[in-house]
């Protein structure tokens, strides 16, 4: 028999039932793989009473104590949220337990203290569970890329929005009829704000530009744009330009500072991340020694999730190397910079005031590709105007859009996407 780890572990969700099933079912295969034989000890739940195929009611308890102060050699957290678990993970490391967890809001927020309170109890903190569900990118970035210098990591974070970009553009319905599809498929939650609005493509990526810069980043370091104002138009002009719209996460950095924005953007159909479709996920990454390498898959669900979970368990049980240095520097927060082609879409009043904003165009300097107007198409719409211009600077635009609102041309939300370079 190898050498056994009790593991006690926080909630038993969607997740924590998948990391159950892979243990079980593999055994034999992870006994004989890493000579470790894993041991569930207690699940912590909220209802005793709920149904939980293929988990041992025996192991289950509404009491954290019995959890974190059974013995247990490893604390798998899957609770979710702040709180209650970051207090979990602190009575965890304060016991000198190894920790594992997928939760990237908490991590987003104080993942340098999490590492940090670890490290003072030399005890191990794994976290691949919390960005791109089983991509091993947190690996990758920790230990396989190790010898590389990373200037810059772009990718696609949120299954939810991909999958409903993915609709939208290949099946031609609107957000809404998307959205209800995700969520009837249990790709989105019955509140997505979290996902469609962008900031859970945004903690993800502060998480991942870290690792990738080992460096700490400002809590609002990551500007944030969803998804939400998109429509079935913005989708059909991206496929007449040879074009996809994805929402992207891009981090990159320039000596002591760093820009980190996750927003949607017209990729065109020859980039690597333009055929990521449905609930996928990728991520690209530039390294001075290995050049552009992209990681993608699954990043999300039951199973993939708990692979990523299961990988740091037998990661901290099987290895005796110390936890990763912390980072030593901070690096402050610039807006992104982008020069190129822009896409806008206004809505106006009327399909005439093309004119007038064109000739705003003009008038500072960006030069106008193509311009179209349209009627509005029933009574509750607007006109449309939409522009294409050449390649200029983003804050030009945007000064030039501001301009366009502060006329009181703009009759509802403007939508601005940069148009990306294959």
């Amino acid at each position: 028999m190898g050498k056994q780890l009790n593991v006690g572990l926080l909630g038993c969700g969607s997740v924590g039932r998948g990391l159950v099933e892979l243990v079980g079912r593999n055994e034999g295969l992870l006994r004989e793989r890493t000579g470790v034989e894993l041991n569930i000890s207690k699940i912590l739940v909220r209802d005793l009473k709920k149904e939980r195929a293929g988990v041992d009611r025996g192991l289950l308890t509404t009491e954290p104590a019995k959890v974190l102060e059974n013995g247990c050699d490893l604390v798998v957290e899957l609770v979710g949220g702040l709180e209650p678990a970051r207090t979990f993970i602190h009575r965890a490391l304060a016991g000198r337990k190894h920790v594992v967890t997928a939760n990237k809001s908490l991590l987003a927020a104080e993942g340098y203290s999490l590492l940090q309170a670890a490290a003072i109890q030399n005890v191990r903190f794994g976290f691949e569970a919390s960005v791109c569900g089983g991509i091993p990118i947190v690996r990758a970035l920790k230990t396989g890329l190790v010898g590389n210098r990373f200037e810059s990591l772009l990718g696609i974070f949120n299954g939810t929005c991909n999958y409903i970009l993915t609709r939208m553009s290949e099946d031609g319905c609107d957000l809404k009829d998307a959205l209800k599809d995700a969520q009837s498929k249990g790709f989105a939650e019955a509140d997505p704000s979290l996902d469609i609005e962008g900031h859970d493509a945004a903690q993800k990526l502060k998480i991942l530009a870290e690792l990738a810069f080992h460096a700490r980043l400002p809590l609002n370091a990551v500007q944030v744009e969803g998804i939400t104002k998109l429509t079935s138009d913005d989708v059909r002009s991206a496929r007449e330009m040879g074009c996809v719209i994805k929402h992207v996460g891009t981090a990159r950095l320039h000596g002591d500072s760093v820009s980190v924005e996750a927003a949607p953007v017209m990729l065109p159909i020859g980039h690597q991340l333009a055929g990521v479709r449905d609930e996928n996920n990728a991520v690209l990454v530039q390294g001075d020694a290995v050049g552009g390498m992209l990681f993608s898959g699954k990043g999300a669900g039951s199973l993939p999730s708990a692979t990523a979970v299961l990988s740091d368990i037998v990661e901290i049980a099987s290895s005796h190397t110390p936890q990763s240095p912390l980072p030593s520097r901070k690096l402050c927060a610039v807006s992104p910079s982008f020069t190129g082609k822009h896409y806008i879409r206004i809505p106006v009043a009327e399909p005439s005031v093309i004119g007038a904003i064109t000739t705003m165009f003009e008038r500072d300097g960006i030069g106008v590709a193509r311009a179209s107007a349209a009627w509005a198409k029933g009574a509750s719409t607007f006109s449309q105007v939409k522009v294409l211009t050449h390649a200029c600077d983003t804050g030009k635009m945007n000064k030039l859009l501001a301009s366009v609102k502060a006329q009181g041309l703009a009759k509802g939300d403007v939508v601005l996407l940069r148009v990306g370079s294959a």
